[in-house]
């Protein structure tokens, strides 16, 4: 049934907790993990406090380079890491880090690839909360097209 489970990651305890229902469907089904994660677009409001108000257009771009690039080689040492503790376990899994907007990069990499699951943690916000931080677990229920796993993570 399940052949290629997407689990996108942050790096989050949120996203731990989706890990063990993933392997387990996997195991169950012979499937394949992939690990995802997104690195948002840095922008220069972001990095303020690196940044003077004097500061040269160069450096700044500099320095959201730079940064952009730090937060993909953690990724991509948490992503690598996890695979391989995965691949020990007897399961297969690949991994990836991509650039760009969360909903975007997951619905993208799921059409992409042929997922057959989507499995993801939901962080509990609601009301007002949810209503100005969204949530892209809801979006990609919303606007996916593949069955989901949503693992809700509650009072952490």
């Amino acid at each position: 049934m399940y052949r290629r489970i997407l689990v996108p990651h942050d790096g989050s305890a949120f996203a731990e907790r989706v890990l063990p229902h993933a392997t387990e469907l996997a195991k169950r089904y012979g499937a394949e993990i992939h690990l995802l994660e997104i690195i948002p677009i840095q922008t220069p409001g972001l990095l303020a406090p690196e940044l003077s108000v004097d500061a040269e257009p160069d450096l700044a771009v500099q320095a959201l380079e730079e940064a952009q690039e730090a937060l993909r080689e953690a990724g991509r040492a948490r992503l690598e890491n996890l695979a391989t503790h995965l691949q020990r376990e007897g399961l297969s899994a690949r991994w990836s880090v991509v650039d760009g907007d969360p909903v975007r990069e997951i619905l993208a990499y799921a059409s992409k690839n042929e997922m057959d699951l989507i499995a993801m943690a939901s962080h509990g916000r609601s009301g007002l909360a949810r209503a100005i931080l969204g949530s892209v677990t809801d979006a990609i229920l919303r606007r996916g097209d593949r069955p989901m796993l949503v693992v809700p993570v509650r009072g952490e």
